[in-house]
């Protein structure tokens, strides 16, 4: 129990941690790109201010040539397109690399044959009136390039720092799953304690219950107190066992006996042990397709699941109906199923039938001898052996008990 509840509680963590660690590398990329969309901004706008001063008339048209004289002895790191736009949008002078051949009256990224730029125009004004344009570009290929990285190192990254967090992860459940570990190991203690101090005195009640029977035949009244005080110890007796069982199956230190052994002929000797308690009730039991299931098992432990679910299938199965129990295998696993046409479980009692003391129909459970530790107990001998089990019903028109168990290899 506890081995799989640290490995939930690192799942979980490790779950959690992968989704914050995306989140966080997704912002990240976000703040990355924007912060270098900044720098390229700001690169730009000092850019402009040191070529404005430079720009000259020439028979009424900007032009750059005397600055661009310097331009060329003294390039950018990252080469920018510079040009001069004439007042109707068409371009006067170029220099740099091969830019956009168009004029754009805003500031901001653009896109032109799948490439990005940044772009700021500025209009030149002289004399109150506006004789061109200078418009700086420079390409973001480089800036899209390093966020790429940025990315790809932080996905590179990613299985590491998970792996790393998974064993811490694990190694701190374990710390954390300690007190809950030792709570329950005092808890099963006192259960196991609790039923070896109950089971000495109901033996001797029993006994000697049972031994005034045969002193007081005569006295109807005293026998039939000894009848009811027989049944109750009985009752205790049965109860004190299956706890003690229970208690025993959940166990973390409990190693099951697996011994090879043939299932179907296990169940086949229970069907001619349980044949009369069924005739006597009036419920038909029938075996159907019982293939051969060759397993690893704790023979008692799988004789008291069958055996518990029989018992179940027939406490609540009327007189004129029917339980079916089958085997199927298949290379790796062997199905047990154990169908019948009782009342059925309602849809919102299914996924507390496994809980201890839990009954569907209290009062018709408690006549019926149930004490709702029995599916309790199947629940944990199919856990202890690997195995899975599911559960149809339906209302008035019966239930479904399945259990997978690993066939032999």
């Amino acid at each position: 129990m506890f081995p799989s509840l640290r490995w939930r509680l690192t799942f979980w963590f490790v779950s959690l941690t992968t989704l914050v660690y995306a989140l966080s590398t997704f912002c990240a990329i976000g703040l990355f790109h924007a912060g270098l969309s900044a720098v390229i901004k700001e690169e730009v706008d000092a850019l402009v201010s040191e070529i404005v001063p430079a720009i000259a008339l020439n028979s009424g048209t900007p032009t750059l040539h005397e600055w661009a004289t310097t331009f060329r002895k003294h390039p950018f790191k990252s080469l920018p397109t510079i040009q001069i736009f004439g007042p109707g949008g068409n371009v006067v002078e170029e220099h740099g690399p091969a830019g956009v051949p168009e004029l754009y009256r805003t500031e901001g990224e653009v896109h032109v044959n799948h490439q990005a730029f940044f772009v700021h125009s500025t209009p030149l004004i002289y004399e109150g009136k506006i004789v061109g344009y200078l418009q700086v570009e420079l390409s973001l290929r480089h800036r899209d390039q390093t966020t790429v990285q940025f990315a790809m190192t932080m996905a590179c990254v990613a299985p590491f720092l998970l792996f790393a967090l998974g064993v811490a992860g694990y190694l701190f459940s374990s710390k954390a799953a300690q007190p809950l570990e030792e709570s329950l190991l005092v808890l099963r203690r006192f259960m196991t304690d609790a039923g070896h101090e109950l089971s000495t005195p109901i033996t001797i009640i029993q006994a000697n219950a049972e031994a005034m029977e045969v002193d007081v035949q005569t006295n109807e009244a005293a026998e039939s107190r000894l009848a009811v005080i027989s049944r109750a110890t009985e009752r205790m007796g049965k109860l004190v066992q299956d706890l003690m069982l229970l208690s025993k199956m959940e166990s973390p230190q409990l190693e099951t006996k697996r011994v090879p052994l043939d299932f179907d002929k296990l169940v086949r000797n229970l069907l001619e042990e349980f044949d009369e308690l069924f005739k006597a009730k009036g419920v038909e039991l029938k075996s159907a397709n019982l293939q051969s299931a060759p397993i690893y098992g704790d023979p008692e432990s799988l004789k008291r699941l069958v055996t518990n679910l029989l018992q179940n299938a027939l406490r609540y199965t009327e007189s004129g109906g029917s339980v079916v129990i089958s085997i199927e295998t298949t290379p790796r696993f062997a199905k047990l199923k154990v169908a019948d046409t009782g009342i059925g479980i309602p849809p919102e009692s299914l996924p507390l039938i496994f809980d201890r003391f839990y009954r569907v129909d209290k009062s018709r459970s408690r006549s019926a001898g149930g004490v709702g530790l029995g599916l309790s107990i199947v629940k944990a001998i199919v856990d202890a052996h690997k195995g899975k089990m599911e559960v149809h019903s339906k209302v008035d028109s019966g239930t479904v008990f399945s259990i997978v168990l690993p066939i032999r290899g």
